[in-house]
């Protein structure tokens, strides 16, 4: 049961409020930093933004990047939002000049903590844990309750494998989202990865009542339906996924166990025959188990 719950679903999301070699700090001191803007307050900022971007997982995408493809992602762009020029920089691991931004950008947003997220979330993007905690700490010292960051916070300790660290700050992040869908998400995925599909399945279906063409919430609501053994529930969901995504490996192969564990051998190897073989190890491993589930000789 390991490999099935490890990929039901994508990775956690972290908020954008909203390898190359990159500088250290946020702000790197010039004669340009001496010609002060005036520092904008966090009253003046939003926490999300607006993508004119047809997303294939379109419900979470006011307030994240993380979910978007590439293609999206080359879409997603406004000169006049730096923190969101930030975000898409970092995304695709150009932190160089996402750096640059955030130094002329200190005078100005140096008192909005998704300034500071942003900053912490491209360290977190590089791999350095240490220096995006120092950075979402200074985001909570100019917000104390400032809810992308908290979520970050519980993406970081999730990817350091400290679940019940990521659970808390997760859960601190619910209560204090009025709108904010991204802990919501997050919270019933690591639901969902220790097996407690019933805790996790009514946010999902909240959230996919709101998008119902977002895919990877098509996808959690069937995983969590097979977990509980909903198997009928399961296929009906999985069959409303477009078969280009259905028949991917990380949704493809469920769908064949679902079947199979509805007695629909003929057709759970019919899916099974249309998923291409995958290349990342854990999940070729799970293709070779869910293969010996049917018992299928491709």
């Amino acid at each position: 049961m390991k490999f099935l719950i490890l990929f039901l679903l994508t990775g956690l999301v972290a908020c954008s409020s909203n390898k190359d070699k990159a500088t250290d700090a946020p702000a790197k001191v010039t004669n340009e930093s001496f010609k002060k803007e005036k520092p904008l307050s966090d009253r003046e900022m939003r926490d999300f933004y607006s993508a004119n971007v047809k997303a294939l997982s379109p419900a979470l995408q006011d307030e994240t990047v993380d979910r978007y493809t590439p293609e999206e992602m080359s879409q997603v762009s406004d000169p006049a939002d730096p923190l969101l020029t930030m975000a898409v920089m970092c995304s695709k691991g150009e932190f160089d000049p996402a750096f640059g931004i955030a130094s002329k950008s200190f005078n100005k947003y140096q008192k909005v903590p998704g300034y500071w997220n942003q900053v912490a979330n491209c360290h977190l993007n590089m791999g350095n844990s240490r220096k995006a905690l120092l950075f979402y700490n200074k985001a909570l010292e100019v917000s104390p309750d400032y809810v992308p960051t908290l979520n970050n916070i519980g993406v970081m300790y999730s990817r350091q494998g400290q679940d019940q660290k990521a659970l808390v700050a997760f859960e601190r992040a619910n209560k204090n989202a009025k709108f904010s869908k991204t802990p919501r998400y997050n919270l019933a995925k690591l639901y969902l990865t220790y097996g407690l599909a019933d805790e996790a399945l009514p946010i999902f279906k909240a959230l996919l009542s709101d998008s119902p063409q977002d895919v990877d919430l098509q996808n959690s609501v069937a995983s969590a339906h097979f977990l509980m053994s909903n198997y009928q529930e399961a296929a009906q969901n999985y069959v409303k996924i477009p078969a280009e995504q259905l028949y991917s490996a990380e949704v493809g192969l469920n769908f064949a166990l679902t079947l199979n564990k509805l007695g629909k051998q003929p057709e759970a190897i019919k899916v099974f025959n249309a998923v291409k073989e995958p290349s990342a190890p854990e999940l070729k491993r799970y293709y070779s188990i869910v293969k010996a589930q049917l018992g299928e000789r491709k």
